[in-house]
């Protein structure tokens, strides 16, 4: 099989893998916020922030290493494997000893025991991060979307059913728990590579530089991202980060659809083409003309589609989540894009200047969501918007450099999904505003808009765009060539 035959076939897979998880979070996500209250989302919400952070350290940037490195030795890999497994103890130790300063910090004591339950998960995904970079290597994604469905269907059916037994933040606990137990077991079995008992320094210093790099990057990019959640959960209350958790995570949906599908298979991609510049421009410029396809009119109706989507799905006292999806929903469409460029920092070796840039993009946004805070959540959001968008640019030119690729020749590839999505955007705006009676139900209305939205994205991209629709068409095996 071909590295193109490879590559399509790792991104099908990742793409059932990942659409499935995601139709089974946002199910299970409209069951329990119909079952629990915006106070327990946010509880879990500042759970999040700490149990994101200590993660950051579970493999020290090792994983992506095993991939990059063109060749390992099994001496590597085994001792990769007990870095792994040190480090989710040390995860689980740290927040077992520090959960009641946390709680202190949020001034919020029903932090202790769930953070406490939570820690339960780095030990037990410390023993499979090695075997799962190991598959990625090798492209086998069909092994690694059984996986995760299975994790997340079994982790929704506790979390739903503990739901439904009265019993709160905990649902939402266990269900993490099961997933990263499942998962954990599944990947052992998955892949026949054991462990020994053999560690070697010198063997680990050989991926230090790219992995330290790596790790500093992914900790202030790290704050970057959650900047809004702790600022917001510290001084706006577990209610306000409760309506705000759930607005980002209806807005990352698409993303971790999409990009994440597709910068996951072309990561080890990418490595195998790391010294031909012209196949890799190639390749990238492919990969953000289908991601923005699919995001550019999914977040351009999001825009449109806020308030039915979530008077239907999440009712009534989920309604200051609608004016945050409107604000966020030109943030995805512009993260869709820009979350492509860690692979070429990655492949290529430079997560120096990954790390740079992470640690000046990372200021800039953190400095923005706190002058934000004046304005209650809806001022955080702006500024994250804004933030956003001043950096988009220098986000693409910096990591171009090693691929000598310009951004014009990204925004050519750009442009017709742009145009298309907005002569969708205007007909879901005519639609919404001028035709449907405001009398008709929300579940009418979204239903509606829709539809009708998915039929003018078609057509207007038959008229417009039939090269690449018809190339997004071949790559996911639904025309031939």
């Amino acid at each position: 099989m071909s590295l193109r035959e490879k590559a399509t076939s790792g991104i099908k897979w990742s793409a059932i893998s990942q659409v499935g998880r995601q139709v089974m979070q946002f199910f299970t996500t409209a069951v329990l916020a119909r079952l629990l209250s915006p106070d327990d989302f946010g509880l879990l919400g500042m759970a999040t922030i700490v149990i994101g952070f200590v993660n950051l350290f579970k493999d020290l940037g090792t994983s992506s290493a095993i991939i990059q490195k063109s060749e390992i030795s099994d001496s590597l890999v085994h001792s990769i494997f007990w870095v792994n497994v040190a480090f989710g103890i040390a995860g689980t130790l740290v927040l077992l000893l520090v959960a009641p300063l946390i709680a202190a910090f949020y001034s919020e004591p029903r932090l202790i025991p769930v953070l406490r339950l939570l820690s339960l998960t780095f030990g037990i995904s410390g023993l499979s991060i090695l075997q799962k970079a190991l598959l990625e290597k090798d492209l086998a994604f069909n092994a690694l979307a059984k996986i995760e469905l299975a994790a997340v269907v079994l982790g929704a059916l506790i979390g739903i059913g503990m739901a439904f037994m009265g019993l709160g933040v905990w649902s939402l606990v266990y269900q993490a728990i099961v997933v990263a137990g499942v998962t954990t077991l599944l990947t052992l079995g998955a892949i026949r590579w054991r462990p020994k008992l053999f560690f070697s320094l010198k063997d680990i210093q050989q991926v230090s530089s790219y992995s330290l790099n790596l790790t500093g990057f992914n900790i202030f990019n790290f704050f970057a991202r959650n900047a809004d959640y702790l600022l917001i959960g510290k001084f706006l209350g577990t209610e306000a980060l409760g309506y705000y958790t759930l607005a980002y995570r209806l807005m990352l949906y698409p993303l971790q659809n999409i990009s994440t599908v597709i910068t996951r298979v072309m990561f080890p991609t990418f490595v195998q083409i790391q010294n031909d510049n012209v196949r890799f421009k190639q390749a990238y410029l492919k990969v953000v003309s289908t991601i923005a396809l699919v995001t550019f009119p999914m977040m351009m109706g999001l825009l449109v589609l806020s308030e039915p989507f979530v008077m239907t799905f999440f009712g009534d006292k989920w309604q200051p989540v609608i004016l945050l999806l409107m604000i966020l929903s030109p943030v995805g469409l512009l993260q869709s894009i820009v979350t492509t460029v860690g692979t070429i920092y990655t492949a290529k070796g430079r997560t120096d200047w990954m790390f740079i840039w992470g640690v000046g993009s990372g200021l800039v946004v953190t400095t923005a969501i706190a002058i934000g805070l004046r304005w209650d959540i809806i001022g955080v959001a702006t500024a994250y918007a804004i933030a956003v968008a001043v950096l988009s640019y220098h986000n693409f030119a910096i990591p171009f450099q090693l691929i000598e690729l310009r951004v014009r020749n990204m925004l050519r590839v750009l442009w017709r999904p742009f145009m298309v999505s907005i002569c969708m955007l205007a007909v879901l705006v005519g639609l919404k505003m001028w035709i449907l009676p405001v009398t008709f139900a929300p579940s009418v209305v979204l239903a509606v808009l829709v539809v009708s939205g998915l039929t003018s994205y078609l057509l207007a991209s038959w008229l417009l765009n039939q090269e690449q629709m018809s190339s997004l068409l071949t790559t996911f095996g639904c025309q031939k060539n």
